[in-house]
Parts: C-alpha cells; structure tokens; sequence
C-alpha cells in the first residue's frame, strides 16, 4: 500500500482473508465474532494504523457533530465573539 494511502475495513479484511462485514463486527465487539478473530483484527489494525472515518460514520448512522453558523460579518465583534478558538476571528477581531 501507499504510505499516504488511508487503510479501510476491506484492506484488513483482505490481509486477514475474511470479508469487511466481519472485520466490521470485530471492531465492534459483536457477540458472534470470535475472540480469536477479535484479536486477529484488532492486532492487525494496530499493526496497520488503521482509524474509522468519521464522515463515512456519520453517513452511516444520519448523524453528525458539526454545526453550520451562518453570520453577516465575521470581523464585527458581536459575531465574532462566540468563535473566539477560530484563528481567523482573533486575529480580524484582536482577541
């Protein structure tokens, strides 16, 4: 694999010659996946570096932590005030 190239459930699913549904109720724990393969798919995500994506999650599941603001202007102090943590805002409102 490239070494930019992110690591999904097929590409564990492929080392471990078993299907991505599997790989999938391992990382989830699920009752009817075996320790053994539990440990095989958690060992060799490890060794992988593989790490959920949590776009494709929130596709999955209809839920999402990201809220949208919408204001007039940004640089108006009142606007700004609530983002003080974006870069953006302390420096067009010297915070």
């Amino acid at each position: 694999m490239k070494p930019l190239q992110k690591v999904t459930i097929y590409d564990l699913a492929k080392e471990l010659n078993t299907s991505a549904s599997t790989v999938s109720r391992a990382l989830q724990n699920h009752p009817r996946i075996s320790e053994k393969m539990k440990k095989a798919v958690s060992e060799l995500a490890e060794k992988m570096n593989y790490h959920p994506d949590p776009v494709a999650h929130h596709l999955r599941t209809g839920k999402g932590s990201v809220i949208g603001v919408i204001v007039p202007r940004i640089d108006r102090h009142f606007f700004c005030f609530g983002h003080r943590r974006n870069r953006e805002c302390r420096s067009c409102c010297r915070l």
